[in-house]
């Protein structure tokens, strides 16, 4: 989030940029943002890839490797949990 002190000087940041120059202005104002389903599915590959490297590396006698994964996995389905979970919140200290 950002502070009112930190919105007004974008806005005033944005009127400068709208009167220097207009058409880059416009490009901007109309350029699209990654969507939140594009993060939800990164999230799931990734978590689904760590998770069968996890259990290869265990089947190869890899336990650091095989634990690695897990954790990465483990990492990965929390943050997808959380975005996707009602009532659930990132802390201050994360932002």
């Amino acid at each position: 989030m950002l502070s009112d002190r930190e919105r007004e000087k974008l806005s005033e940041i944005e009127r400068s940029l709208s009167g220097e120059d207009p058409k880059l202005a416009e490009t901007l104002a109309g350029a699209p943002w990654p969507s939140r389903a594009r993060h939800h599915h990164v999230r799931t590959v990734l978590m689904v890839v760590a998770a069968l490297l996890a259990v290869v590396a265990l089947v190869l006698g890899h336990m650091t490797g095989a634990i690695a994964c897990a954790l990465v996995a483990g990492w990965t389905w929390g943050a997808r949990q959380r975005r996707t979970t009602p009532g659930i919140h990132r802390s201050r200290a994360t932002d």
